[in-house]
């Protein structure tokens, strides 16, 4: 009786610890919980595109301590993970250094990223401290970045010019909705800045009508239009909200944008493969190492990519890890018999379409939560760039020079000279 009763109360206390798991946590294995995300914007300051991993500088926030603002906040890209500029799925290759971004970020693994910073009010002792990450470093891992043009088109929203200063260097917007340009103010954690912003103006701006490159001399009050931003957070002092990169003025502009990175895209998905997680795998009886797999497609896959793949009979499979790099390629497996289904409320990550194949070889990373990448043959050219591969080792863990004043007792070591008369043998 003594241990049953030990026995149903360690079940209990399973049931209990499976019922609080936090649902802000994110791992690679298995999709998240859609409101278990938080809200942060930032912009990016590193990129280490081959691991889909990064840095961003986060935006001003009047509740964290001053001396903290601007630490580095390290991100990895979740497997399932989407990147959007443009208006289009793109790779974070494609998003240039100094973007402010917009992102759904999740807890990772216990202890992963996080840096606890000191208690302190004075300025000194925590800026002369290298270790010092952002305050809120534990959100590390990344179900979704947007720029500003994604992240507001998304929501229907775009900025109304309401003023333009004489030298053209600053003007005033005004959020409002896309269909009839009224103010917009929606509520929620995932919606950024409402209401009114000022905004600088300078000669690196890029500003975009129709198919052309324009100038400020094209602004006009009146005119709704699509912005990237920098510097957000950073000119309070000039009382100013962020510093234009990018204007489109017409929907015209903006349509071209979109179109021309979903291309980019497309193309490189192709030359890759179209990233996917391992649902659910069935071994066929007396067949040997043939089995189906159950997947579904990531959501980083543009709409015209997810038509043409409905559209295949059979397809190349290769294993890739969570930064979706894969091994060798000629490492790759045939699936036929693909079944195609339409979720009807797809978890986030997940673009919706699951697919049953026949896989001829079950290949040992094709297990229940891993990743792997499919794509049709004719799209299968050359073999991809050494450093996105992991065949035979790993070639992006590499050091230039010599160690950081901070990691050595003194200067680096001088190097021998030969002798007088000595012949040297080096080249």
């Amino acid at each position: 009786m003594r241990m049953m009763l030990v026995l149903f109360s360690l079940m209990a206390i399973v049931c209990v610890a499976d019922d609080q798991v936090d649902r802000r946590t994110a791992l690679d294995h298995e999709f998240p919980a859609a409101d278990g995300a938080t809200y942060f914007a930032g912009e990016i300051t590193l990129v280490e595109h081959v691991n889909r991993k990064g840095i961003l500088r986060l935006d001003r926030d009047g509740s964290i301590n001053k001396y903290l603002w601007d630490l580095p906040h390290q991100f990895q890209m979740l497997p399932y993970g989407a990147i959007y500029y443009r208006g289009a799925a793109v790779e974070l290759r494609d998003i240039p250094i100094g973007t402010h971004l917009h992102g759904k970020f999740y807890l990772g693994p216990e202890g992963d990223f996080e840096v606890k910073n000191p208690e302190s009010d004075y300025a000194a002792g925590l800026l002369a401290n290298p270790d010092l990450r952002s305050n809120v470093s534990k959100y590390s891992r990344v179900m979704l970045l947007e720029d500003d043009f994604s992240f507001y088109q998304r929501q229907n929203a775009a900025w109304k010019i309401i003023a333009i200063n004489e030298e053209r260097s600053q003007i005033e917007v005004e959020r409002v909705s896309v269909k009839d340009g009224s103010s917009d103010a929606p509520q929620g954690k995932f919606v950024g800045p409402t209401g009114k912003l000022i905004l600088r103006i300078d000669s690196g701006a890029r500003i975009w009508q129709g198919r052309a490159i324009a100038t400020p001399q094209n602004l006009a009050v009146g005119q709704i239009v699509q912005l990237n931003l920098g510097w957000v957070t950073l000119l309070g002092s000039y009382k100013q909200d962020g510093l234009c990169r990018d204007i489109w003025i017409d929907q015209e502009s903006r349509d071209v944008a979109t179109n021309q990175q979903q291309g980019i895209h497309s193309a490189h998905l192709k030359r890759r493969g179209v990233p996917a997680k391992v649902i659910k795998t069935e071994s066929v009886p007396g067949e040997g190492a043939k089995g189906y797999v159950t997947i579904q497609l990531h959501d980083s896959i543009g709409p015209e990519l997810l038509k043409e793949i409905q559209k295949l009979k059979s397809v190349f499979v290769k294993v890739a890890e969570p930064t979706l790099r894969t091994y060798d390629g000629n490492d790759t497996v045939n699936a036929s018999d693909l079944q195609f289904t339409q979720l009807e409320n797809p978890p986030a990550g997940s673009s919706g379409i699951q697919i049953r194949m026949l896989m001829d070889e079950m290949l040992e990373g094709v297990r229940p939560g891993r990743t792997i990448r499919i794509g049709d043959y004719e799209w299968k050219g050359p073999d991809g760039p050494r450093e996105e591969k992991l065949w035979t080792h790993d070639i992006r863990i590499f050091s230039v020079g010599p160690k950081p004043v901070t990691d050595r007792n003194g200067p680096p070591a001088a190097k021998p000279q030969a002798s007088v008369g000595t012949q040297s043998h080096e080249n």
